[in-house]
């Protein structure tokens, strides 16, 4: 803000410019991969609702969790399989329609049929028709903590979600599936890759080399005495 002050020239100078600056990265949680293992173990332990917005959140980019809790079953459109968003976001293109997959779909529906409310609403609150004042970050760190999954924020299965469908899907899918302006967005949003890494060189050798065997780290060749003994049994 001083900074910003600065430059429009409404003081001379920075009077915070020689404060060195907190470190915020690192106080913040690594982000990490979440493994198809853990994923089924916090699904299995996590309130009904909880489930519903992980599965969206996985399953979508992330959107859903911060408009989730108020979002209406007029906005899900199972025949078409999309969420189809308010006007209220920051960019035009995070107002384009969220596709739904298939397992994210058939969850909604199951949802709805056991919800069997008269709310407008996907999460309405217990016993109204009114939207559900629901703290899902709470839940979820008590989730993670009774599980012993190592704690990491919900917001981060965004990260899980493009890292996921990175694999298996060109630069322009993701960047429509992201909502995001650039392609190059997405490498902020990619957990550690490693194991596609991995995949590609084995990929690249497999097309150099083929089946190729570990090298020998031994000098084949007998020595020049061995040589001479075998020449002398002869």
């Amino acid at each position: 803000m001083l900074d910003f002050a600065t430059k429009r020239r409404y003081i001379a100078e920075n009077p915070a410019s020689e404060v060195k600056h907190f470190n915020e990265l690192r106080e913040r949680p690594a982000r990490r991969m979440l493994s198809l293992e853990e994923e089924r173990r916090i699904l299995d332990a996590a309130p009904v609702y909880l489930r519903v917005a992980i599965i969206l959140l996985a399953q979508t980019g992330g959107k859903t969790y911060s408009e989730g809790f108020s979002l209406r079953w007029s906005q899900v459109d199972f025949e078409g399989k999309l969420i189809r968003l308010t006007n209220n976001v920051k960019t035009p293109g995070s107002a384009e329609p969220i596709p739904l997959s298939e397992y994210a779909c058939d969850n909604l529906q199951a949802w709805k049929k056991e919800e069997a409310s008269k709310s407008e609403y996907v999460f309405p609150e217990p016993g109204s028709t009114q939207p559900a004042h629901l703290d899902g970050k709470t839940v979820w760190k008590t989730t993670l903590k009774r599980l012993g999954v190592p704690a990491f924020p919900i917001y981060n299965l965004r990260h899980v979600f493009c890292t996921r469908l990175s694999e298996v899907a060109p630069d322009a899918v993701v960047q429509r599936a992201m909502r995001h302006t650039t392609p190059e967005t997405k490498r902020h949003y990619q957990l550690g890759m490693a194991d596609q890494v991995r995949n590609a060189v084995d990929k690249a050798n497999q097309r150099l080399y083929g089946k190729r065997a570990a090298l020998h780290f031994r000098d084949s060749q007998l020595p020049k005495t061995e040589e001479v003994k075998i020449a002398v049994c002869n």
